[in-house]
């Protein structure tokens, strides 16, 4: 009789750990770039420039985000979701205006952006802030 209360004990245990340990999983149901997506307002430095940008997905690729007003261009920025980063290949964004750099997720509240700015002229690295 110990000895069945003993297993019973330990069964129970092992399904608790089990059943917590599930929660930490992530589904793959999932979507890696939800949490980036909405309004941000932007602190660009050191252009002293605050501006908004608009994060949606990409309809042509799900493992891509488009942001919109980038650098305060007007035009929209596609960025690849990698985790907590959405990097942004050298790309042009309006005329001769090209970008690149990283972002990188802070919280829900706050991104980090590190880019290079290149007018055709001067390349510029540039810092900026994204909160909500």
């Amino acid at each position: 009789m110990k000895a069945l209360r003993n297993i019973s004990i330990v069964l129970l245990l092992v399904f608790t750990i089990g059943f917590v340990g599930c929660d930490t999983i992530d589904s793959p149901d999932d979507d890696p770039i939800e949490k980036y997506l909405g309004t941000w307002q932007v602190s660009d430095q050191p252009a002293r420039l605050n501006y908004e940008v608009i994060i949606s997905p990409n309809p042509a690729n799900s493992a891509e985000v488009l942001l919109k007003n980038f650098a305060d261009l007007g035009g929209s920025a596609i960025g690849l979701v990698v985790g907590n980063s959405i990097v942004i290949d050298k790309q042009s964004i309006v005329d001769e205006y090209k970008v690149d750099g990283t972002g990188t997720y802070i919280k829900s509240t706050e991104l980090r952006f590190d880019y290079d700015l290149d007018d055709g002229i001067d390349n510029e690295a540039r810092k900026s802030v994204f909160t909500r």
